[in-house]
């Protein structure tokens, strides 16, 4: 019948919304959802109610943001752990993310070149962020504006208040992007734990080597104590200059196969742990067992 007809239809287009039952809102403080194809965001819906919600895991529900909440705050304020794996291109800047100021961990991944880091200054709390999948998110960037506004009274210029840095932990495939002057001297006072990714098809395709504006860049964290070089296959040599980050204690070279030597100029003095595995080229860990006795832990597979 016709009434039935309608009925179906409108189950069909609700298909995939979950609606959550008003006593969860109050109560919840942790949510997980994975593999749900066809769940999608609503205006307003039960996500941004949820004020007690802590931690929020999304992974591989593509549908879950849709384009028309690019510019809406869509998660509850009360987060400080929140992970995104592939939940669609809805989400261009960081801006939907801007009310969460007690959020400490954020994990994007796979939103594509789309997703820039507009908005990360107003995520005041953060302090461990991992980036894959998204090879364009620093690319421009400068968190330290030079936007001059003129003084009505005295026609004097005034910088605007621009907050240090509070992240310690960063992961990230934009390479290009990231290491530069302006965003390395924001996050030297900070950053402590840096992990330069290849991931897969997002990462720095077909990068054999650093640039010298790069590694002088690099050389900028002196906040620095981990290093890691991660999945880059087709990187040649590490960064020259390696051994003036003076703080750096932990070195770490994984699944890097084209690198078939440490830099010329040496490692930190520093060094305590010297961890190369899955690298498979046999010059790299023949030179690494030789620098045995002078780095207290090196651990080679």
């Amino acid at each position: 019948t016709e009434e039935d007809e309608t009925t179906t239809a409108a189950e069909e287009e609700h298909d995939g919304v979950l609606l959550f039952p008003a006593h969860l809102c109050d109560s919840l403080q942790e949510l997980v959802f994975r593999q749900c194809t066809k769940l999608v965001l609503v205006p307003g819906g039960g996500c941004l109610r949820m004020q007690s919600l802590q931690r929020l895991t999304i992974e591989y529900s593509p549908k879950f943001l849709p384009a028309f909440m690019s510019s809406r705050h869509v998660f509850p304020s009360s987060l400080q752990y929140l992970e995104l794996w592939c939940i669609g291109k809805g989400m261009g800047t960081l801006d939907p993310l801007s009310n969460l100021s007690s959020l400490t961990n954020l994990t994007l991944f796979g939103f594509g070149k789309v997703l820039k880091c507009q908005g990360l200054l107003s995520l005041g709390q953060l302090r461990e962020l991992s980036v894959i999948g998204s090879n364009r998110f620093f690319a421009g960037w400068d968190p330290n504006p030079k936007r001059a506004l003129e003084d009505v009274e005295g026609g004097e210029e005034q910088q605007t208040q621009v907050f240090p840095s509070t992240l310690y932990n960063l992961r990230a495939d934009d390479i290009t992007g990231l290491l530069v002057a302006p965003i390395c001297s924001f996050l030297s006072s900070s950053l402590t734990k840096l992990t330069l990714h290849g991931y897969g098809p997002y990462g720095p395709e077909g990068m054999e080597r650093f640039s010298k504006e790069q590694e002088d860049a690099l050389q900028l964290l002196s906040s620095l104590q981990k290093l890691e070089f991660d999945d880059l296959k087709a990187l040649k040599q590490l960064p020259a200059g390696l051994h003036n980050l003076t703080s750096v204690k932990e070195l770490t070279i994984h699944a890097c196969s084209a690198i078939s030597s440490l830099p010329k100029d040496g490692l930190p003095k520093s060094l305590q742990v010297l961890d190369v595995y899955f690298c498979g080229n046999q010059e790299l860990k023949q030179q690494c067992r030789g620098l045995v006795g002078t780095i207290p832990k090196i651990r080679i597979d």
